[in-house]
């Protein structure tokens, strides 16, 4: 049987994907993780190299899973619990237990209340106006992660342990210069992002997705 594919970037919300899978243990044992261009819609790496992305994902974004009977999932909140049900290493709990409706939950919220967000500050046409609105949303979402979510200063996002949770949380946060978002203004979600960063598997997972970049 065919392993599953994922198709990512490596700065986007498709990179905490291989971050997971890569921490997961099923990069390819289970799973084959290759590289896409938003702007191009091309297939950047693999078998498909230089074909349109499209006609893989008619969305066009990023992450995406194939499947190996052909079922396509490309929303995170899917494609990482699929990561996490099929892991070696545990990234998530179990099905059918609170600590994973806990674990969806989080996931959703930083899918539509965080990414959903700031991910519009990415925008270039933005008025001043709409810009300044944005940012001030952006920092009430984060205001509320600093003060409710990482209030006892835990280590992880959902539970004692790195979660498919932590590698989304993880990348969003890390957009933050990009958009010109200042996290020193929310200490708690600062030491947080840091503590992420420089854990190995995290920093093997960056490493792998430059070496299989085509320019590397």
């Amino acid at each position: 049987m065919s392993n599953a594919t994922l198709y990512y970037t490596t700065t986007s919300c498709g990179a905490s994907n291989f971050i997971a899978a890569h921490r997961a243990g099923i990069l390819g044992s289970k799973l084959e993780a290759y590289q896409a261009d938003i702007g191009s819609h091309k297939v950047l790496t693999g078998p498909k190299a230089g074909s349109d992305f499209y006609a893989i994902n008619p969305k066009g974004n990023v992450p995406t899973i194939v499947l190996a009977d052909g079922t396509l999932l490309n929303e995170n909140a899917a494609t990482l619990q699929w990561i996490a049900d099929n892991a070696v290493t545990p990234v998530g709990a179990a099905n059918g237990t609170s600590e994973r409706y806990l674990l969806q939950s989080k996931l959703s919220w930083i899918s539509s209340e965080l990414h959903g967000t700031v991910g519009g500050l990415f925008n270039p046409t933005l008025s001043a106006e709409v810009r300044e609105f944005v940012v001030a949303k952006s920092y009430q979402k984060l205001q509320f992660l600093n003060d409710v979510e990482l209030a006892d200063g835990r280590k992880f996002f959902v539970g004692s342990g790195f979660t498919v949770a932590d590698s989304y949380l993880y990348i969003v946060l890390s957009w933050s210069p990009y958009i010109k978002l200042d996290l020193s203004k929310f200490p708690k979600v600062e030491a947080y992002f840091k503590s992420i960063s420089e854990l190995d598997f995290v920093k093997e997972a960056h490493a792998a997705m430059a070496k299989a970049s085509p320019s590397a």
